[in-house]
This record gives structure tokens, C-alpha cells and sequence, in this order.
């Protein structure tokens, strides 16, 4: 639904942040093992291959900063070559989750959530447009939520990879929305490489109501009519977006008295007094809303408040 903007830089810091906690524990992993439920699990000879391969730098840095593209082409020969590394409960799985996650993603102190999602720059959910994802400062304890596209519980070797991070909302990672489930099956797109234009939003009239008034938010509909089915699916955008109608109807009205033209002149009126509203200015006031692609992310609902306001001629 909102494209996020690959951000190369931020992607090596995040490696040289990481780099040397994740070694080290390798290191002692390669050593020690790990111990879970009073369980020790040693490497079997494919796991200490592949941590020995991660002590070199340039390859932990692959992995790290391996862009959405590459990131299936890391799964798909980690499939081939260390299957079991996918199967959960394996001991190589076990470990690898220990390495990733519990000694990294989930250690505040070597990694923070907030100036993660502080990097990104974005003010919704990607995956919806609905939900602002905005936190606050650590004190004061809002955590943020952070998504694993694919998920860690499967791929605990993607668990730092930057581009699998993904901010999103409450109600698309948590119960019900995406959870554990894998894209490869689900056929979700990371938002890394979506565009704006895969989705798109119009609206029907329900003329077998008796509308009770003008406004009345159950007098229509509203459709995605381009979309990728896997998002569809998993984030119940359909059923989510249909109970944004009353959105529409507003719109529909100031469509209907010309509200865009009386207010475009009312605008233009101000020039003479100083004042003067850039052409992309007076259209988010007449949205209610952002008017440009480059600012969906901005605000809740952008998306389809620039396709409707689109088809009503509100903006162009």
C-alpha cells in the first residue's frame, strides 16, 4: 500500500552497529553452544560452516544489508544448502534464533526499536495506510511495532536484515493480521518494492438503501479495484477499507456543491494580501489530506483519498 524507499546508508550503519555483537556471540556460540529449557545445543558440522562464513565480514554484511531482491536468493540457497536451518525446533534453528534474535533483536541495549523506526521516516503502516505508527521516546514505554516480513521464527537469519524490518501497526502484524505467516506462501510483496499504483481504490453507490441523509456513510461502497490478492488477504484490507465509507461520502459532497472551484477562487483571493498557497497546498486543503504521491505515507488513508478525489475531479 505505501512504498518504502530503499535507504542504503542507513542499511550499512545498521550493519556497523551490529557487526561486532554478532560475531562475538558467534564466536562463543562456535565455543559454548546455546542452552534453552536446560537444553545444550552444540553446531552440527553445516551450522559451524555457516557461522565461521558469517565471522568474515563482507559476508555477515551481505546478509545484513541485502536489499528485498536478494533476499529470496539468500532463502532459496539457504533452502537448498541448510534446509534444516527453515525447520523449527531444529537445533540449527534453535541456534540461529538464539544468535539473531534473543542475543540482538530482542537486546535493547544492542538494538533500539525507536531509532530504527526513527531511520525509516515513515508515519503509517505500509502495509495498510491506516494506522499511524507513531511512538514515543523509550521512556515513556510505547513500543514500537517492528513486522519481520519474513518471519524470524522461520528465518532467524534474516531477523537484522534491514530490509526485512518492516514498520507497521498493531493491526496488521498482531493476531489475525500478518503474524508468522511466510510471504513466499502468502504471495506478499515487501513494501520495499511496492508502488503506489499496485493498489486502487473507487467507490459504488448502494441504491437499494433509503439514504437518511446526504452524508449517510451506508449510501456506498467502497472498492479496491487493483490490488495484490496475498495483501488483500492477509491485512483483510477489503473488509477494513469498506468501513472507511463515511470518508467517501464527504468527499462525494464537496464534489457535488463544487467545493474544489469556490475554494481554489476563495484561495487565489489571499495573493493580494501576501498570502499565497502553492497549487499542491490548496489541493490537500481541499482533500483533507496529502495530494502528492511522495506523501502517502504521511497521514492515514492518503491513498484513497487521492484516488476518489481523482475520479470526483476534486484534484487532479
Amino acid at each position: 500500500m505505501v512504498n518504502l524507499n530503499l535507504n542504503d546508508v542507513a542499511a550499512n550503519n545498521h550493519f556497523k552497529a551490529l557487526k561486532d555483537c554478532l560475531q562475538n556471540r558467534i564466536k562463543k556460540i562456535l565455543k559454548n553452544g546455546v542452552v534453552k529449557s536446560k537444553t545444550k545445543y552444540l553446531p552440527n558440522n553445516d551450522l559451524k560452516i555457516y557461522l565461521n562464513y558469517l565471522l568474515i565480514d563482507d559476508n555477515l554484511k551481505q546478509l545484513i544489508i541485502a536489499r528485498p531482491e536478494s533476499i529470496t536468493e539468500i532463502i532459496s540457497f539457504t533452502k537448498n544448502r541448510y534446509g534444516s536451518f527453515l525447520t523449527k525446533n531444529h537445533p540449527s534453528n534453535i541456534i540461529l534464533n538464539n544468535l539473531f534474535v534473543k542475543s540482538c533483536y530482542d537486546d535493547t541495549k544492542v538494538f533500539s526499536k525507536h531509532d530504527f523506526i526513527k531511520t525509516i521516516d515513515i508515519d503509517t503502516c505500509p502495509y495498510c495506510n491506516r494506522s499511524y505508527i507513531y511512538y514515543l521516546s523509550k521512556n515513556k514505554e510505547i513500543k514500537p511495532e517492528i513486522d519481520h516480513f519474513f518471519p524470524k521464527s522461520k528465518y532467524p537469519f534474516l531477523a537484522m536484515s534491514f530490509y526485512n524490518l518492516i514498520p507497521s501497526c498493531q493491526t496488521c502484524n498482531g493476531f489475525g493480521g500478518k503474524e508468522e505467516k511466510d510471504p513466499l506462501k502468502e504471495d506478499l510483496i515487501n513494501p520495499y518494492l511496492l508502488k503506489s499504483s499496485d493498489f486502487s481504490f473507487t467507490f459504488e453507490p448502494i441504491s437499494s438503501r433509503i439514504i437518511s441523509t446526504l452524508l449517510d456513510k451506508n449510501s456506498i461502497k467502497v472498492k479496491i479495484i487493483k490490488n495484490i490478492p496475498g495483501h488483500l488477504d492477509v491485512f483483510k484490507l477489503k473488509e477494513l477499507y469498506e468501513l472507511h465509507s463515511d470518508h467517501v461520502v464527504e468527499l462525494i459532497f464537496k464534489s457535488k456543491i463544487k467545493y474544489s472551484d469556490t475554494y481554489r477562487a476563495y484561495l487565489e483571493k489571499y495573493k493580494d494580501k501576501g498570502l499565497e498557497f502553492s497549487d499542491n497546498e490548496i489541493d490537500r486543503m481541499i482533500l483533507g489530506n496529502y495530494a502528492t504521491e511522495e506523501e502517502i505515507h504521511k497521514r492515514p488513508l492518503t491513498k484513497l483519498y487521492q484516488d476518489i478525489g481523482k475520479e470526483l475531479g476534486l484534484i487532479k
